[in-house]
């Protein structure tokens, strides 16, 4: 009875630790001028400073997804958020060469998930770069509809060596900055 007691309890603090992974604060020339930012995932913590407040979004460039970072700093959580939301200081994350980086690198623990494009159903709570945005130009911008801010997105799904193309809509929950999206349609 005590060996399954011990077992069962390093199971649950084992499940309960976040995940950990190594993050460099990444120098970079060139920086995210174009393209809309979307999905705020937001850490802060005290630094000497005041506050740093680190944002991991999405950006849409060319039609493709992409991570990127800001990290801002201020004598307030609010201003410090401010800052790391400017897209003049965030960056893609992306591979470079070492040779044209200078990093400081730092242990940082979140239990944030990644979000990644999945298939989809209609009702499912998402954050907006869940989806994949329209291959057609003319259907990717946002639309308004009963006062909601919506857009159009494709889904594509591999079956029985054929490709299936959806199409479907989601809409905005509310008009929060860090607001999720909603699949309202999908056909």
């Amino acid at each position: 009875m005590k060996h399954l007691l011990i077992l069962s309890l390093v199971t649950v603090v084992g499940a309960a630790q976040a995940d950990c992974y190594m993050h460099s604060d990444i120098k970079l020339t060139n920086k995210i001028v174009n393209g809309t930012a979307t999905d705020y995932q937001k850490l802060v913590v005290p630094d000497k400073r005041g506050f740093k407040c680190v944002l991991k979004y999405r950006v849409n460039i060319d039609g493709d997804w992409q991570n990127a970072e800001g990290v801002g700093y201020g004598k307030t959580e609010d201003q410090a958020c401010a800052s790391a939301m400017e897209l003049t200081h965030g960056a893609l994350l992306m591979e470079v060469q070492p040779t044209k980086v200078s990093a400081k690198t730092e242990m940082v623990c979140s239990d944030l998930p990644d979000i990644k494009v999945h298939p989809v159903k209609i009702g499912d709570v998402i954050w907006e770069s869940e989806t994949d945005v329209h291959s057609h130009p003319q259907e990717r911008g946002y639309f308004d509809y009963k006062r909601t801010r919506c857009r159009m997105f494709v889904e594509r799904n591999a079956q029985f060596q054929n490709l299936y193309t959806y199409q479907g809509i989601i809409c905005k929950l509310n008009t929060t900055q860090y607001s999720k999206w909603q699949v309202v349609d999908k056909y």
